[in-house]
């Protein structure tokens, strides 16, 4: 009775192991049921299957499998971020458990005993490590920037499970306290290497993330920019036209005194010379919103796409302009991509909508041609530099997230529409 005992409680260890490594850098699926249905099946797997196999390579492989199984039932991140933190996961199981092995051959000279109680502290090493991999990477592990960066923690995590076996067949054949002591140094060193590996790799992640905002905020600036030359030049185009309007006005009243028909001929040919530049494309008085809807307007006009508008919202909205210009600049660079490829029908409909303080931000555009997507269901560009393209909708994604918004997608009859609620 106490053996079950023991490896219930040994299995339901590595459960909540893995399942707070895995959640601590995973987004978890909506439905959260999907969660516990993966994790009670991992614990039945290992309790009833993963108990019965004993070679080090059945292990491997079986650990690799349930937790891919789980990680695709329970999590969506891409499949490459998850094979490498699976094998990270793996990497730091093994290690912890050989760091036991090596203390017992030291301690005892063998590994005889409560092998279940022994397990259950090398769980309690392994959760030390999650939480020590926690506190270097704060946030989930959303994206690939370089596909090679993963495949090299996959190999470093891979390679080191690998020099833990070694080291634990040395173990179990030297009778040498020395060789036994080195080997417990060589183990702490691999766990520690882990440590390291995933650091090195955050920190690349990172980089390029500030990589993504800098370029974010670039072009937050340009937009800022060219609305404030363009309200530079209207000003100027203001005073000017007060000045000649003055001029003009002093002409009329003459006109109107000696030839009323010739003035009335004059007024009518002012006035419309007057009225004929081009009017704002956004005029909502918020200057985030104006700037990026005229300067995109202005590119849309320079490609022969006409964009059509519907504006309904306040002077000032509760979200940072940054956020503002982020969301609708993506979206519109998207749909000005996508139609420019056509021949007819060059047609953008945008509406920005302000009720019950949410913010609608709706983009619809044709589009030629399929639409392609990664496993995890993200829309894949054409471009040929994939690797750096493809960031605005999940620069999007984060604003949407950060309010606590909604993104949808909707394709249709070969139309294009995203709504965005924040």
């Amino acid at each position: 009775m106490s053996s079950v005992i023991w490896s219930i409680i040994a299995v339901l260890a590595m459960v909540f192991t893995m399942e707070d490594f895995f959640s601590s850098f995973f987004k978890k699926r909506e439905n959260h049921k999907w969660n516990v249905v993966a994790w009670c099946g991992f614990f039945l797997f290992h309790y009833i299957v993963m108990k019965r196999i004993q070679t080090s390579t059945g292990n491997l492989i079986g650990n690799f499998f349930s937790l891919s199984v789980v990680c695709w039932i329970a999590y969506r991140e891409k499949f490459l971020i998850r094979s490498a933190m699976i094998m990270l996961g793996m990497s730091l199981g093994v290690i912890s458990e050989g760091v036991i092995a090596v203390v017992l051959f030291i301690v005892k000279g063998n590994t005889e005993g409560n092998i279940r109680l022994y397990g259950l502290t090398a769980k309690i090493i392994f959760w030390l490590c999650v939480r020590i991999l926690c506190l270097m990477k704060k946030e989930r592990i959303e994206q690939v920037q370089r596909k090679r960066y993963v495949w090299l923690l996959t190999i470093a995590t891979g390679s080191n499970m690998l020099c833990m076996m070694v080291i634990y067949n040395i173990a179990l054949r030297s009778t040498d306290e020395v060789i036994r002591s080195s080997l417990l140094i060589f183990t702490f060193l691999i766990l520690v290497s882990d440590i390291v590996f995933f650091k090195l790799y955050t920190m690349y992640q990172e980089k390029k993330k500030i990589e993504v905002q800098r370029q974010e905020y670039a072009y937050q600036l340009e937009a800022y920019d060219r609305q404030a030359d363009e309200k530079r030049g209207k000003e100027r185009e203001f005073r000017k036209m007060k000045h000649d309007m003055k001029n003009n006005m002093i002409y009329l009243q003459e006109l109107l005194n000696s030839d009323p028909e010739k003035a009335k001929e004059y007024l009518e040919e002012y006035i419309g010379e007057t009225f004929s530049g081009k009017n704002e494309f956004a005029k909502s008085g918020n200057l985030a919103i104006d700037a990026v809807l005229n300067y995109k307007y202005v590119n849309a006009v320079e490609k022969r796409i006409r964009m059509e508008l519907e504006l309904k919202i306040p002077d000032v909205l509760p979200y940072k302009s940054s956020d503002l210009c982020i969301v609708l600049g993506n979206l519109l660079d998207n749909a000005m991509e996508a139609t420019e490829k056509l021949e007819n029908e060059k047609d953008i409909f945008v509406s920005l909508l302000y009720q019950k303080e949410k913010m609608l931000i709706k983009v619809q555009n044709p589009y030629t041609g399929d639409l392609k997507k990664d496993r995890a269901g993200n829309y894949i560009s054409e471009k040929k530099d994939c690797e750096n393209h493809g960031i605005g909708l999940k620069s999007v994604r984060k604003v949407v997230e950060k309010y606590e918004g909604v993104m949808e997608i909707h394709t249709e009859n070969q139309i294009f529409e995203i709504c965005v609620i924040i």
